[in-house]
């Protein structure tokens, strides 16, 4: 494996891991040589990619690392890089795209591109609000949230649940605990009659805000299919999104989805 490409997963082991990394530690989460690990950490701090603790030994993200970020977050804020997914996801699918924002209880619409000629025209745009709990936006939302937040700002909110919506706040948090694990949401039809959405959030990890994106399309098109192809293009947008704005959920996986 070339130098480039072991200093590549040592920066991705260090963001999934979210702390300093010694050299047995690569070696082993690596599968390499500690011999090669060591020549490479070493190389890296040489050229200021890394910096080592003179106590610990261990290595940490070093400036130029740290410059970079800085102006890639400077100059790509979390909406603007979730618009950029939109636009794929439209392009791809020819659906309608949003991006919206946890508002309270609610999910808020921050951004809308409308889907291809001849597609659903699904027209909701920004400043439009739903119920968290009655949408797959709102829900992918509230799922970032810990039990206890959602029901703090749900509480006798479910009043207007329709359809397969959660009618209780029981099915909502068994809802949320399986979007934790998806990490997508989809609806049939809940909130807009015959429209259907896929969606899934990303937290902001500078403000604590937390984003969703998704998609819209007729409901009786979300065959189990359907629903597992768009869903994980959905899904990957939201990943590549929180790889980049350090949102701890998605670091957690190592897959490259670019």
């Amino acid at each position: 494996m070339s130098t480039l490409a072991n200093a590549r997963d040592v920066l991705r082991l260090m963001a999934h891991l979210q702390r300093d990394v010694t050299v047995t530690d690569v070696a082993a989460e690596l599968g390499l040589p500690k011999s090669s690990v060591s020549r490479t950490l070493s190389m890296m701090a040489e050229y200021g990619f890394l910096d080592r603790d003179p106590a610990t030994r261990a290595y940490r993200p070093g400036g130029l690392i740290m410059e970079a970020s800085y102006h890639f977050r400077a100059s790509r804020g979390t909406v603007s890089l979730l618009e950029e997914e939109v636009a794929r996801l439209v392009a791809d699918t020819g659906y309608t795209g949003y991006v919206d924002v946890l508002d309270g209880a609610e999910s808020l619409v921050l951004h809308m591109r409308i889907g291809a000629a001849g597609a659903l025209q699904a027209y909701t745009p920004a400043g439009t609000r739903a119920p968290g709990y009655a949408t797959s936006m709102g829900r992918a939302l509230l799922a970032r949230l810990d039990d206890a937040q959602v029901m703090r700002l749900v509480d006798a909110r479910l009043e207007h649940s329709t359809g397969t919506a959660p009618a209780t706040r029981k099915e909502l948090l068994a809802v949320l605990a399986r979007i934790r694990v998806d990490g997508v949401d989809v609806s049939r039809g809940e909130w807009v009659p015959n429209v259907g959405g896929l969606s899934a959030a990303v937290v902001d990890s500078d403000t604590g805000q937390i984003f969703g994106v998704g998609i819209a399309l007729p409901a009786p098109e979300l065959r189990d299919d359907a629903a597992e192809r768009f869903g994980r293009a959905v899904r990957d947008a939201a990943l590549r999104v929180g790889k980049r704005i350090g949102d701890p959920y998605w670091l957690r996986f190592v897959e490259d989805a670019d």
